[in-house]
């Protein structure tokens, strides 16, 4: 103890743990948010699909692998469970009946803009709790963290531990 108070590890040893810990917060109050709107049976990596089929015309299940560095099969299943939860639908590609286009259902372009309102939410209250200034000083320390010229964060995660999977 030091001066009444527990000595504490210096900051620059915790921001890896802190900038995880604030990530986690993040996704517990969006989803948290999305609940309370009636999207509470939000499932990994739903967002991510969902964007990338209102983002594009035509998206395939293979397509939706390769972006996110899973195997076909890997994405029929996750293409399955938001079938089965009304947030996409399937049809027969016109030039190649061995490929399924999945389009997304009102459901889901419901959600993504639940999920952004939520999220600028969430960012107007920690602004309006924090500031200005110490928000853009938030923003400098992640730029500063985050470069310029960054991988595709499947990429990077992939590359960086050997192996290949599901990342997010």
């Amino acid at each position: 103890m030091v001066g009444g108070q527990e000595a504490s590890a210096p900051r620059t040893a915790r921001l890896g743990v802190a900038l995880r810990r604030a990530w986690a917060g993040y996704r517990r109050q969006l989803d948290e948010e999305l609940a309370a709107a009636g999207f509470g049976d939000r499932g990994f990596p739903d967002g991510r699909v969902l964007r990338l089929c209102t983002e594009a015309s035509d998206v395939t299940i293979s397509r939706i692998g390769r972006e996110l560095g899973i195997t076909r099969q890997g994405a029929s299943k996750i293409v399955a469970s938001l079938r089965d939860r009304g947030y996409v639908t399937l049809s027969s590609s016109p030039t190649d009946g061995r490929e399924k286009i999945v389009r997304p259902t009102r459901r889901a372009v419901e959600f993504l803009s639940v999920q952004r309102e939520a999220a600028r939410r969430i960012e107007a209250r920690i602004r309006s709790e924090l500031g200005a200034e110490a928000m853009d000083g938030l923003y400098r320390l992640l730029d500063a963290l985050g470069g310029d010229d960054l991988p595709r964060r499947t990429d990077y995660l992939r590359a960086s531990a050997g192996v290949t999977g599901l990342w997010e």
